[in-house]
């Protein structure tokens, strides 16, 4: 069987028509593209095997058969064939990059999820190199949209950047001319100018970001907090698709608890905004000398604050009781949540928190801080308590609060299970991006 559109491509309300060559093993149409499937629509949810849809007509399809190898052919009357889309994108999201589980997190994890999404739905998904680039430019977040555009050319339909390398890839969208339809998408995670620690950085930060963010004709924004930045900045909400990342663990069955518990996790890259040494100073200050700390997440190129955090242990004789094991994968992770009692993230800054999404669905306790995002995921006395970012004392006496209280343990357990059960999950989140990129294709073509 092959699959043909009558008109408009790109989040127009298209056509598909069977014709004859195969047959496909389960297929459900929807009158919504992309291909979201509400049961009950459609053609029936449960067709025999090998269904002739031949002749038939529907406005999407969606196959659920893993071995599905029908090909899908777009024959439009106007505008380019979806599958000939060419998306541009950061070389961290290319599907060889990953070895093996775990290799990927945070917003890095995020733009690799939305490229697989381009490409699942036919699209190119071109390349830049942002680690060919000179060293001044990687290590001083230098602004080099020229050689960027050198490397990568403007052979493209959409550009997508991350806020996050705004400095090194600043002024690459007006690479993208507006009037030959091409689009240029800013998927915002967080906004860290304040964060450095120097001024000519943050200086340097903060006029890239006011530019790409203006710059920019659509605008990602992974939480209600980082929404609400963008329209400060003076951003329409018609531009701001709002769409949190997906899950990546299973949202668990039962309560957390245990009626002696001990261990506390920390899950997070060694470095000042997570937040590290508050940690250790929090688990001093409880006063509960029975309690562990496992911190999994890697130093990166913090090597300085990595020293200061294993100073810290050492100066507050507490090796016995806090481990650095390191960035673990998916296998070792999950284990890691199933095997601790709480979990304590003491950022100074989230523009989200996939770590603590992912220990609320592992129905873990929360320990963290009222720093940008947190709030908006973790509501304080309910899914977890909150304390300003720096006041480890608070923090400690959180620690003690929670592991000498059983019932607010399982309290707070059930308010983290209830809320990870709404959180969304990457079909749902690149669902809502890649509707929206194909909508405003659509509008310029």
């Amino acid at each position: 069987m092959r699959l043909s559109a009558d008109h408009q491509p790109l989040g127009g309300s298209m056509k598909l028509r069977a014709s004859d060559e195969s047959t496909m093993p389960f297929v459900a149409a929807t009158n919504v593209w992309p291909n979201r499937v509400p049961a009950g629509s459609g053609y029936p949810v449960d067709p025999p095997a090998d269904p002739d849809l031949t002749g038939m007509e529907f406005d999407s399809y969606h196959s659920t058969h893993p071995m599905n190898t029908v090909q899908v052919g777009y024959e439009m009357t106007g505008g380019a064939s979806i599958s000939s889309t060419r998306v541009l994108m950061p070389g961290y999201v290319s599907p060889s990059l990953p070895s093996g589980g775990g290799k990927l997190t945070g917003g890095i994890l995020y733009d690799y999820m939305v490229a697989q999404a381009f490409r699942d739905h036919g699209w190119e998904v071109m390349l830049f190199d942002l680690e060919t680039l000179p060293r001044y430019a990687k290590m001083l977040k230098f602004p080099a949209p020229r050689l960027v555009a050198g490397s990568c050319g403007r052979d493209h339909d959409v550009l997508v950047t991350d806020l996050g390398n705004s400095p090194l890839v600043s002024g690459l969208q007006h690479g993208t001319p507006m009037d030959s339809g091409r689009l240029d998408v800013l998927i915002c995670h967080h906004f860290r100018a304040h964060l450095e620690r120097t001024l000519p950085r943050r200086l340097i930060y903060g006029h890239a970001e006011r530019r790409i963010v203006a710059g920019a004709d659509l605008l990602i924004a992974n939480s209600p907090y980082t929404e609400s930045i963008l329209l400060k900045m003076g951003r329409n909400r018609d531009d701001i698709v709002l769409a949190p990342p997906g899950l990546n663990v299973p949202v668990a069955t039962n309560l957390r608890f245990r009626e002696t518990p001990a261990d506390v996790l920390m899950v997070g890259g060694i470095e000042p905004r997570k937040g590290v040494v508050d940690a250790i100073l929090a688990l001093e200050a409880s006063g509960l000398e029975n309690l562990r700390l496992t911190v999994a997440g890697d130093a990166g190129r913090e090597s300085r604050y990595l020293e200061q955090v294993r100073h810290c242990i050492e100066e507050k004789g507490l090796a016995s009781r806090v481990r650095l094991v390191g960035r673990l994968d998916d296998r070792s992770l999950l284990k890691a949540y199933a095997g601790a009692d709480a979990f304590m993230l003491l950022s100074h800054w989230e523009g989200y928190g996939m770590a603590i999404a992912e220990a609320m669905a592992s129905g873990l306790p929360v320990i963290s801080t009222t720093a940008g995002a947190i709030p908006d995921l973790v509501e304080d006395g309910v899914s977890g308590l909150l304390v300003d970012p720096g006041d480890w004392q608070s923090a400690g006496d959180s620690l003690r609060r929670l592991f000498t209280d059983g019932e607010l343990r399982r309290s707070l357990s059930k308010g983290a299970l209830h809320r990870a059960a709404g959180l969304p999950t990457w079909e749902e989140t690149t669902g809502r991006i890649l509707e929206a990129v194909a909508e405003r294709l659509s509008g310029r073509s």
